[in-house]
């Protein structure tokens, strides 16, 4: 039997690639269409024209506008990971949650982006601009907090985090001071959010420390 074409398999791979960079190009634009004005009045179609490419693409790629936010909701979840992931490793527990703490203060420029656009998406949901829009955040906010449940159990488990500190509801109150914060900074850059940070973050040791 003769073994495959190089040259097709590379063709393979490069539809592959254009196929990914084409997503990727299409959420980027419907990350910075929401961030400026939300996903209420947002279209598939202007998604494809901002990204460059054609009115039908972004259709044609999730199907409905509803697809489109559900993946947005994604991509921003697995930017904060990667750019969290691209920082120093910190040991499971106690100093995973502070180090995620100074990390989301710490951004700057684009990386605030997606932070801006999710809550926005956040405000929305909350007044229910569009059915679709609640159940899509809900879920992110589920996995977010997921996160802390994890960390908070294995430091009570480590002995670094006082047991009374109930994983559910301490990661509501930690996700919900940390998007707080970030939204009062959003609104009005005067809001001293260094400053913040530190105090949270001397404010969670006290409260979870063992």
């Amino acid at each position: 039997m003769s073994s495959p074409d190089p040259a097709r398999k590379r063709a393979r791979r490069t539809h592959a690639e254009r196929r990914e960079e084409a997503e990727r190009r299409l959420l980027d634009a419907a990350l910075a269409i929401v961030a400026q004005r939300g996903s209420v009045r947002m279209t598939l179609a202007e998604v494809g024209q901002a990204a460059g490419y054609s009115r039908g693409l972004a259709a044609h790629r999730f199907g409905s506008k509803a697809g489109l936010v559900q993946a947005l909701a994604g991509y921003i979840g697995e930017q904060f990971g990667q750019q969290r992931a691209r920082g120093a490793a910190l040991q499971p527990g106690l100093q995973a949650i502070l180090g995620n703490i100074r990390f989301y203060f710490g951004r700057r420029g684009a990386a605030w982006l997606s932070s801006r656009a999710l809550l926005v998406m956040m405000n929305e949901a909350c007044i229910e601009a569009q059915p679709e829009l609640r159940p899509v955040v809900a879920a992110y906010n589920r996995s977010a907090l997921a996160w802390f449940e994890q960390h908070i159990a294995t430091g009570i488990a480590r002995g670094e985090i006082a047991p009374h500190n109930d994983p559910g509801i301490t990661a509501v109150i930690l996700l919900g001071a940390m998007r707080g914060v970030m939204l009062q900074w959003l609104v009005d850059p005067a809001v001293p959010i260094a400053k913040v940070r530190d105090r949270l973050l001397q404010v969670v040791q006290q409260v979870l420390h063992a």
